[in-house]
């Protein structure tokens, strides 16, 4: 089952999400550019690059992949 059904990214490092059921959602990723696992997300052009197939929100033709929990995460629990 998809759960995306698109993503836009935004200035500073912003991603709207809207979802399969129809509610969106607005990802701040700013805060975890600092850390290995978010890092790459730092190059605007890079973070540009998101798209989505469902499932998963892709980067860079695949380089990096960050699954609806993991961005979830970041919504609810912020720069931890």
């Amino acid at each position: 089952m998809n759960y995306i059904k698109t993503v836009l990214p935004m200035k500073d490092y912003r991603l709207f999400m809207e979802m399969e059921s129809g509610s969106t959602v607005t990802v701040d990723l700013s805060g975890k550019l600092h850390t290995m696992k978010y890092g790459e997300l730092a190059n605007e052009v890079f973070f540009k690059t998101a798209t989505t197939d469902g499932d998963y929100v892709i980067w860079g033709r695949g380089r990096l992949r960050l699954t609806v929990n993991e961005l979830m995460e970041v919504v609810l629990l912020g720069c931890l």
